[in-house]
């Protein structure tokens, strides 16, 4: 067993003097925006497109239950499981291109700093 270390406290080891910040910030999804939506949309479209269900468009129970949460590379067992991984993962792949062009009118509004009372 060893021996505890002493530790200077008085040391001066705070955070701004290694790492001078001016601002950070944590986005979990929900925070600024709930994306969810947009996923679900993005989804239950491709997975129609494919005929997936027998072609019966998913539910938001089905999402929420299902896909909304998971890592793409667990999900394409989960959806696919008898799918080769590399054509889950290319389905994945076209899912997130699809949610970014649909998001893609709300980055254009954060970005460009419109205000909520200029889209009303």
């Amino acid at each position: 067993m060893s021996a505890a270390i002493p530790v200077d406290m008085s040391a001066d080891r705070s955070l701004t003097k290694l790492a001078p910040l001016e601002a950070v910030l944590f986005d979990m999804d929900g925070t600024l925006c709930d994306s969810d939506p947009i996923h679900f949309r993005a989804f239950q479209e491709l997975l129609q497109q494919i005929g997936f269900n027998d072609g019966v468009p998913i539910t938001e129970e089905f999402y929420s239950a299902t896909i909304s949460g998971v890592h793409n590379e667990n999900l394409a067992g989960r959806l696919f499981p008898n799918m080769d991984h590399d054509k889950a993962m290319k389905f994945l792949d076209d899912k997130e291109a699809l949610f970014r062009k649909y998001a893609t009118p709300l980055t254009s509004v954060w970005t460009h700093g419109t205000t909520a009372a200029e889209l009303a």
